[in-house]
């Protein structure tokens, strides 16, 4: 079976001009129907005709384009189809949203808001509609708004708690810390319905389910990973090393239930000081490669990393110099799922805003174009008060080996006025990571064949129920915090 998640590395072939045109002003069914066109036309014929030295060339060779663009244009038709899934909010609705949210909150403030690019929306079948996480955006970024939430939630504490392990980490070297985790991963009530129900149309009692659950993998920073129990057996484990680690299920469920584990693993963060470090004058080439689609060495990128690191010969200061373009630059800004975005790394470089993983990819290729070897990582960010999901990246020097680069926490520091740490995550991380993740889309083992509902990374796990990935409303997954005991 094919893996549809490998089209994805196609989408920086384009789109024919229709569909291009259709789904930049938002027509996502008849985009989709232009689509459906293209592909059900005849691509056996898409594979050039052998020509004979000297003879004359084919009639009509690979009328249709390169293969590629099938995949491009399948991976493209889910694109359209999930971008409704997420934008969602009609333009009078955002607005009564935000005076339900925000006291005294004005039309004109709305309006201004809008000029100003703080909200991201799209037209959707000519209606202008906001994401739906465009109110969350705005009080987690602009201070004004959130001052005058009318129920502001419970804050969360901000990197800056990180200041102490900072401190032992400059003494000892290290800091450790003991952890405990009780995940889950499984499909919504709703969502089990809606398939059951089709399941039985079909004169089946029962939905195929496959989930996978991401797990602690062996890296550096972890240690003493045991997995203590499952909700049941998993048909498969990963091994630790998977760029890309999980918990493989395969069942036939009648009854909707989630799948589960409880983990458990000791986390250590080496304290680095990369600005005083020698470099070798030669270092390695590995990790150095572009990756489609979103570690695309683009024209923008390449320019971008040309004058960030201009006039510089060691691979430290280059680095860093990236690092603080990243970290002072870029706004943080929620975005819509990875899924439906051609290119997150270039969109960064362009526009200046994105999430913790956003921030990471584009430190990522900004290093790769600049000759320093650079990873992802990826999993949760396990705190005592909250467990969440988030990005990071890795840099590597010779001869002092593999360092952190956490550039979504060194601009919150920098956003603090906290320089000291924002520094520290140019280096360094803390205590509070669970690490499954050390590829940015790599498949998983064994692999899922449908379309992920995020493709690049395995913060929560993902769930194919009948042969379907299932995406946004029809997941729903679980993080609790058992222990964590700093050593």
């Amino acid at each position: 079976m094919k893996n549809l998640n490998a089209c994805l590395a196609s989408l920086n072939l384009g789109l024919p001009d229709d569909v291009r045109r259709l789904k930049e002003a938002g027509y996502y069914t008849e985009a989709i129907a232009r689509i459906d066109a293209y592909l059900a036309e005849d691509w056996t014929k898409t594979q050039n005709q052998p020509v004979q030295p000297g003879g004359p060339l084919p009639e009509n060779p690979t009328p249709h384009g390169v293969d590629a663009m099938r995949d491009a244009l399948l991976a493209q038709r889910e694109i359209l189809r999930r971008l409704p899934l997420d934008y969602t909010v009609p333009e009078a609705q955002a607005l009564e949203l935000l005076q339900s949210l925000v006291r005294d909150f004005a039309p004109e403030e709305f309006r201004a808001l809008d000029r100003a690019g703080a909200m991201d929306w799209r037209f959707v079948e000519g209606e202008k509609r906001y994401i739906r996480s465009f109110a969350e955006t705005l009080l987690a970024t602009h201070p004004e708004l959130a001052a005058r939430q009318i129920d502001p939630p419970q804050q969360h504490p901000s990197w800056e708690r990180y200041e102490p392990e900072h401190e032992q980490m400059v003494r000892t070297g290290a800091v450790s810390a003991d952890i405990t985790l009780e995940t889950s991963i499984g499909m919504s009530d709703e969502a089990f319905a809606a398939a059951l129900a089709a399941a039985k149309q079909q004169g089946r009692s029962t939905v195929h389910i496959r989930a996978w659950l991401p797990l602690p993998a062996a890296c550096p920073a972890q240690s003493n990973i045991t997995l203590d129990s499952f909700t049941e057996p998993p048909t498969c484990i990963a091994p630790e090393d998977a760029a890309q680690r999980t918990a493989y299920w395969e069942a036939d469920l009648a009854e909707n239930r989630p799948f589960g584990a409880v983990y458990s693993y000791r986390t250590t963060a080496r304290y680095a000081d990369p600005l005083h470090m020698q470099a070798d004058p030669v270092q390695p080439d590995f990790d150095t490669q572009e990756e489609l689609p979103h570690l695309e060495f683009t024209p923008y990128l390449r320019a971008l990393a040309t004058q960030l690191t201009q006039g510089l010969t060691d691979p430290v200061q280059k680095a860093k110099r990236i690092y603080d373009y990243v970290t002072l630059n870029t706004h943080y800004h929620y975005q819509p799922p990875y899924f439906v975005q051609e290119n997150i790394t270039d969109g960064c470089a362009h526009n200046r805003r994105g999430d913790c993983g956003i921030m990471a990819s584009t430190f990522i290729v900004l290093c790769r174009l600049a000759g320093i070897p650079a990873q992802w990582q990826s999993g949760l960010v396990v705190r005592r008060e909250m467990v969440g999901c988030h990005d990071w990246a890795a840099f590597y020097i010779a001869p002092h080996g593999w360092m952190y680069a956490d550039c979504s926490a060194g601009a919150s520091m920098a956003r603090a006025g906290n320089e000291k740490m924002r520094l520290h995550y140019f280096g360094n991380l803390d205590t509070g990571r669970m690490v499954a993740n050390r590829a940015l889309c790599a498949p998983f083992d064994p692999p899922m064949c449908s379309f992920r509902a995020d493709p690049c990374d395995n913060q929560v796990g993902e769930v194919e129920a009948d042969g379907v990935g299932l995406y946004g409303e029809q997941l729903q997954w679980s993080q609790t915090l058992r222990r964590y005991e700093t050593l």
